[in-house]
């Protein structure tokens, strides 16, 4: 047991504690202690003692628990008595008389500001921790405590003091949480006066902490620990139990190496025993789907993770004993799982908690979530391999009789492939539990039935390999001898076309119309101005910090998430010219969306008031809308021969109204055909200019390609006005 030593500053500052409160309260400490010494020895009982200073005079003086186990081990005498008429002279005698002036008295003249109640080693160690993680926050947050305690002194006069309840008041105002228990330590740390608390002592400890930590380069420019040495950063919360006989079961599997609760236990052999009760433990786990802390929870009551060892025992019964198929352990088996888990510390108890651990292990790994990019492949492969109980390991069966079972199997299957016979209907009908197994008398009928004979040594041979304790597995029988299927399955096709589909596109050299930034932008704008799309509000989201620059892989899902419907290359040639001159490996999202923005408007207008801004008129051409230059001058003629009479003569636009059912401008190729015939303009032109109309004019709507007949009237009236007011 630890013993802290007494120093003589702590028993004097105590005694300042006590002759203040007495000289307030006029209290006379012989006293209290003169009828618990009727003969007069000067000496009592450490019980009497305590039961005066701290339990009478403890509201009053207001000791803690410390102070008062110091108090008594330094005025303590040989036989164990308590001299207290020293501790009497000492308060009483060295207090002056200050009856001639009094007003000018207060009693505070012997308190040190800076006095403090002295702790426990262990409740030490958790203020420290707690007051350097209180330092650490006030310091990132770069707060200045003592105006927050002073602006309650200068209203109570309290000289260095407050209340418990203001004190919680401040600390809840600063966003300092800390838990009940933490907070008790602090009042019984810094109380004074059964009542207040001094502040003065509470801040005067956390600017040595801090100043400690700047001195020694543990804080970074932010406030915040330095993350230097992960792991021996101080943190006020504690750290849990030590947990070290968590997976030793499967280094000792793998490695060879005992367990931690048995470092003396070097028999192989025991620890091949409790390596294989655990994976027949596990496989019936498996088998009846069944939850292990079910058969242990209700035994711990207050949820420690151990039990007693007949509690363990029963438990383990109860789990044996459940599912559909009982699995059988035996009292060696158990007292093994047992001596495997005995708590370390208490050979009376089992560590429940961790057999659950190791026993789930056969559905998942624990904690999966930290480690997301483990494969896990339940369950374990010593599960898979287990043997049945009952069975033989075919390894160290004698190889006369493993020949002799190879032969019989390769007899049963050519009769099988040659004769067409199907023997699993013939064991189903004696399987009626349907677990796989039947006897031995009924593994020969379904043999003799279907005429496949064999010797009595041959069939010894196949019992030896596939019987258990259940019986004969005809299931690992018939896998055997049946002949495999070699059709392929029909997803595999499937499969390859999907793979093929969704591989990755070998990336294509960059043509020179996805390298002009120009056509890319204007491409963008008129996207941006037909479907008014706001570019900032998908961009903003990536930028978290606010850094006016985002990663180039967000910038391309920003893209993709506008539906700009760019290739790849066209990604890269903005990325390229709107990259960050000062981060290169970030996109200038900002600058992006000024530039996208001028569509609309102009930036700086308030600058230049005079200037109207001209909005971005989107175009409609694409690659199926180029006309090369013999198509052109077709167009040409074409248009020339239609424009001949004004709309207002010919009358097409009604017609092409009444078509257009949606008032979207266009039409398909079929009604703008029988427009153009009911107004006799198709007899004036050949089908291949028609064709070169429809390709110049033509919009994709849908799935479709469609007509836009409004520009075509357009176009007709430009031309006739043209023709008609040229003097030439």
């Amino acid at each position: 047991m630890h013993c802290k030593q007494i120093k003589l500053g702590d028993v004097w500052r105590t005694c300042n504690k006590i002759r203040a409160a007495i000289f307030r309260m006029g209290i006379n400490l012989s006293e209290y202690f003169k009828p618990l010494d009727p003969n007069g020895n000067c000496l009592i009982s450490e019980s009497q003692f305590i039961s005066v200073v701290h339990g009478q005079l403890g509201g009053t003086i207001g000791l803690s628990e410390q102070e008062v186990a110091e108090l008594a081990d330094y005025f303590r005498v040989p036989d164990g008595r308590i001299y207290y008429t020293q501790l009497c002279d000492v308060i009483n005698d060295s207090v002056p008389n200050f009856s001639e002036n009094s007003d000018i008295t207060t009693g505070l003249e012997w308190n040190d500001p800076l006095h403090t109640n002295r702790l426990s080693i262990s409740e030490e160690r958790r203020l420290c921790l707690l007051i350097t993680k209180i330092a650490s926050l006030v310091n990132m947050k770069k707060m200045i405590l003592r105006p927050y305690f002073q602006d309650y002194e200068l209203v109570s006069k309290n000289n260095g003091t407050i209340t418990i309840a203001h004190f919680a008041r401040i600390l809840a105002y600063l966003n300092i949480l800390i838990s009940p228990d933490d907070f008790n330590i602090l009042v019984k740390k810094y109380l004074k006066d059964s009542y207040t608390l001094n502040y003065v002592a509470f801040i005067h400890a956390i600017d040595q902490v801090i100043e400690y930590l700047d001195k020694h380069g543990i804080m970074d420019l932010s406030g915040d620990f330095m993350a230097v040495f992960p792991g021996r950063i101080i943190n006020a919360e504690l750290p849990k139990l030590p947990r070290p006989e968590i997976g030793k079961i499967s280094a000792a599997r793998l490695f060879g190496k005992q367990n931690i609760f048995h470092p003396a236990l070097e028999d192989p052999k025991k620890m091949e025993h409790i390596l294989t009760t655990l994976s027949m433990i596990q496989e019936h786990v498996l088998r009846n789907r069944l939850r292990v802390h079910v058969f242990f929870r209700h035994f711990d009551l207050l949820n420690s993770g151990r039990i007693t060892v007949d509690q363990f025992h029963r438990g383990l019964d109860a789990l044996a004993l459940s599912g559909k198929q009982r699995f059988f352990l035996s009292l060696p088996d158990v007292e093994a799982v047992i001596n495997q888990y005995r708590d370390p510390c208490d050979p009376t108890r089992v560590c429940w908690r961790t057999f659950e651990d190791d026993i789930d292990h056969v559905f998942t790994v624990k904690e999966l979530e930290k480690t997301p990019t483990l494969k896990v492949d339940p369950p374990p492969k010593e599960v898979r391999d287990l043997p049945k109980l009952g069975g033989k390991n075919w390894q160290l069966v004698n190889t006369e009789h493993r020949n002799l079972c190879e032969d019989a199997v390769y007899k049963v299957k050519q009769k099988i492939i040659n004769r067409r016979i199907l023997l699993k209907p013939v064991f189903k009908d004696f399987d009626k539990h349907n677990n796989g197994h039947v006897s031995r008398n009924q593994m020969r009928q379904a043999l003799n039935s279907n005429g496949i004979l064999l010797s009595d040594d041959e069939l010894f041979a196949l019992e030896e390999r596939f019987n258990n304790d259940m019986g004969f597995n005809y299931f690992w029988f018939l896998r055997e001898v049946e002949p495999k299927p070699s059709d392929e399955p029909l997803y595999v096709g499937f499969l390859k076309d999907m793979k093929r589909l969704n591989s990755e596109q070998p990336t294509k050299p960059a043509s020179r119309q996805e390298k002009d930034i120009v056509q890319i932008m204007a491409k963008i704008k008129g996207k941006v101005v037909r479907e008014r799309i706001r570019v900032l509000e998908f961009m903003r989201n990536f930028d978290r910090c606010n850094q006016q620059v985002i990663s180039r892989e967000d910038f391309r899902r920003g893209l993709l998430t506008c539906r700009f419907e760019l290739t790849c290359n066209e990604m890269e040639t903005l990325i390229d010219v709107f990259a960050s001159p000062l981060r290169r490996e970030c996109v200038d999202y900002r600058r992006f969306c000024d530039v996208v923005e001028e569509a609309f408007t102009q930036p700086c207008l308030e600058k230049t008031p005079l200037i109207i801004p001209v909005q971005h008129v989107p175009t409609t051409d694409c690659e199926k809308n180029f006309l090369n230059f013999e198509e052109r001058l077709v167009l040409g003629v074409a248009m020339q021969k239609l424009s001949k009479k004004p709309d207002l003569q010919m009358n097409l636009s009604s017609i092409l109204t009444d078509f257009d059912k949606t008032k979207c401008g266009t039409v398909t190729r079929t009604n703008f055909l029988k427009a153009i015939t009911l107004r006799g303009m198709y007899n004036l032109i050949s089908n291949n200019e028609f064709d070169v109309i429809c390709k110049c004019f033509g919009f994709e709507r849908g799935m479709h390609d469609e007509v836009d007949y409004r520009a075509f009237l357009k176009a007709l009236d430009i031309l006739y006005a043209t023709d008609k007011y040229n003097p030439f």
